[in-house]
C-alpha cells in the first residue's frame, strides 16, 4: 500500500475514534440534561431527542469506520514477525490498548443504546 494512503488511513482511525468518543459525551450530556428537568416541555423533549438520534448515528457509524479503518491497518501491518525487543513491546502495549478501547467501544455503545432508545 502507498504510504500516504496509509498515513491517510491510520488518521482517519483516529479521527473516527475521537468523533465516536465526542458523539458518546454528548449522548451523555443529552441523557444527563433531560434526566434534570422535571417536567420537560414537548419542543425541548423532541429538539433533545432529535439530538440524541443525530449523536447516536455519528456514533455508529464512526464505529463502523474505526473498524474498517483498524481492519487496513491490520492488515498492511506485515513486519510484526520482523520488530526487535521494543517492536514487541509496542506490539503488547497495542493488544492491551485494543482490549481496552474494544471494551470502551462495547460499554459506551450499549449505554449509547440504552439512552437514544
Amino acid at each position: 500500500m502507498k504510504s500516504w494512503i496509509y498515513l491517510i488511513n491510520n488518521f482517519a482511525h483516529d479521527l473516527f475514534t475521537g468523533i465516536w468518543f465526542g458523539s458518546f459525551i454528548g449522548l451523555y450530556t443529552c441523557h444527563a440534561k433531560i434526566s434534570t428537568i422535571e417536567q420537560p416541555t414537548a419542543p425541548l423533549s423532541a429538539f433533545i431527542g432529535e439530538l440524541q438520534s443525530h449523536f447516536f448515528w455519528l456514533g455508529a457509524i464512526s464505529l463502523v469506520l474505526v473498524m474498517l479503518t483498524g481492519l487496513v491497518r491490520f492488515l498492511y501491518r506485515r513486519d510484526w514477525d520482523k520488530m526487535e525487543d521494543p517492536g514487541k513491546l509496542k506490539k503488547s502495549i497495542l493488544i492491551v490498548k485494543h482490549a481496552f478501547l474494544g471494551t470502551a467501544f462495547l460499554v459506551g455503545s450499549t449505554f449509547a443504546i440504552l439512552w437514544t432508545l
